[in-house]
């Protein structure tokens, strides 16, 4: 069985799942070296000033943010400590960032966003 699969994302998505493999780096709960293979395969499908202009938005901060909220509040939630709508209010700030990041930066694909919320 293969150890690795390339799956196809939306902008938003991908972004999303980049920014929490940062927060775990940067934890000490990922090997820096994972990061930055998973860094690479993103990297490759853009331009660089394309891929620099995203880390370095605005919305890609809110994205980061959201992510350490969340990640934060189900570290909580474990110990009891939030009550799972205070974790569900976080996971839909992480949603609204992931799809503000894809409206900035992927416009005209918009109507292909993958996950929807309710």
């Amino acid at each position: 069985m293969k150890s690795k699969i390339n799956l196809t994302v939306d902008l938003g998505y991908a972004f999303d799942y980049y920014s929490i493999l940062e927060i775990k780096k940067t934890l000490n709960f990922l090997k820096p070296e994972i990061f930055n293979e998973v860094a690479d395969q993103i990297k490759t499908q853009f331009a660089f000033d394309e891929f620099e202009q995203i880390i370095q938005s605005k919305e890609y901060a809110e994205l980061l943010e959201a992510n350490k909220k969340t990640f934060d509040a189900v570290e909580r939630a474990r110990y009891g400590e939030i009550t799972a709508k205070e974790v569900d209010e976080c996971n839909m700030q992480r949603y609204n960032a992931k799809i503000n990041l894809q409206k900035a930066f992927a416009s005209e694909n918009i109507a292909n966003i993958i996950e929807v919320k309710s």
